[in-house]
């Protein structure tokens, strides 16, 4: 399977509807046999792969399934952890693969495709965010070091340690440096640190005009307890303090459950020499849809619900996840609004409800 999987994301492929479908179903049937908990889920819901025939209709897991053991667990495996800031440490979902390469093939394909379609090359990097040193057991951490791994030339610098802080100071003293250099900058960051970061320079009144060709990626949106800016907000603190433009501001949305990642498409899109509405695009070995706490169904474009992925690089654990955050359709993509609330999760109550193990 993984042969499969790893073949199909890099392959060069356009028009892979026919393609995904097929591939989508025989996961279903790999994973209904080999994860004992889904295969459980999918039979209470009277769903086999007899009787699925499209993708769509691939039984999603609930995300919060992956806070229990979903495969065998085995010493030589890699684990990523969830951050646990909503629920505490001790609820943090678990996601186990025996390899990274399909991870890595994902994350590192779509990376390139969606922040770097320009191919700049080396690039001055600052990472301000978790890093597979600082945070071995984040799927963000091992992200962020693949880009830093692939992309950095000599004069990056890491600014973020292992407690989860931003040392600003060095990241100013950095930014300083790389505005008076001509090569440009890609920064790496979670919302938190770069809200924190551009806080600081307010306080300070310090602005900075980072070289032409410059990019932000920003991950995690307005949750926790650490205060961030608004979406647009932090577009507009970019360019005030770091001269970077809106459209080469890009937020990151995934999950540790979930191998692949959403971008928004804005520097991509103003690389193919288009200005669209900003939304959130994945890669071609993943599908989205956004559904109705009420109705379980899709909703109309245009309308808030909750999404649900189907993720082929999941081919380890479980590929169909639903998820408690809450989007807006826009025609086949989508803009990321938050986390649904409790009322909101009243109405999908049999969507949520775990089969015990």
């Amino acid at each position: 399977m993984q042969e499969k999987i790893e073949k199909f994301i890099s392959a060069d492929i356009h028009d892979d509807k026919c393609s995904f479908e097929k591939l989508a179903l025989e996961l279903f049937g790999y994973q209904y046999e080999r994860v004992p908990l889904y295969r459980q889920f999918c039979d209470a819901r009277q769903a086999s792969p007899s009787s699925v025939s499209e993708w769509q209709q691939v039984p999603a897991l609930p995300a919060d399934a992956f806070k229990q053991q979903l495969v065998d667990h085995r010493e030589d495996s890699h684990v990523f952890l969830s951050s646990g800031t909503s629920e505490g440490l001790d609820k943090r979902s678990r996601h186990q693969l025996t390899t990274l390469s399909t991870y890595r093939l994902s994350a590192m394909t779509f990376f390139n495709e969606m922040v770097l379609p320009d191919e700049p090359g080396s690039m001055s990097v600052l990472l301000a965010g978790p890093g597979v040193d600082s945070h071995p057991d984040s799927s963000l951490g091992r992200l962020f070091s693949w880009v830093y791994e692939e992309t950095a030339n000599a004069d990056s610098e890491v600014v973020f340690d292992g407690d989860g802080e931003l040392d600003s100071t060095a990241a100013l003293e950095w930014l300083g440096r790389a505005s008076a250099d001509n090569r440009p900058v890609l920064l790496l960051t979670v919302s938190s640190a770069l809200t924190a970061l551009l806080a600081r320079m307010r306080e300070k009144k310090l602005f900075c005009r980072l070289p032409g060709g410059s990019r932000i990626v920003d991950t995690g949106g307005r949750k926790g307890a650490a205060p961030t800016y608004s979406a647009a907000g932090m577009r507009k603190a970019c360019w005030r303090y770091l001269h970077v433009p809106g459209y080469m501001c890009v937020n990151e949305y995934g999950m540790t459950e979930m191998l692949s990642q959403y971008y928004d498409d804005a520097l991509v899109s103003r690389h193919r020499g288009r200005i669209n509405q900003r939304i959130k695009t994945g890669p071609r070995w993943c599908r989205h849809v956004v559904i109705s706490p009420a109705t379980l169904e899709p909703v109309a474009d245009g309308e808030v619900g909750l999404l649900r992925h189907t993720d082929l690089a999941n081919w380890e654990s479980v590929s169909a996840l639903q998820t408690l955050d809450l989007a807006r359709r826009v025609g086949d993509s989508f803009q990321l609004v938050g986390r649904a609330s409790d009322a909101q999760l009243r109405g999908c109550s049999q969507l949520l409800t775990m089969v015990e193990s």
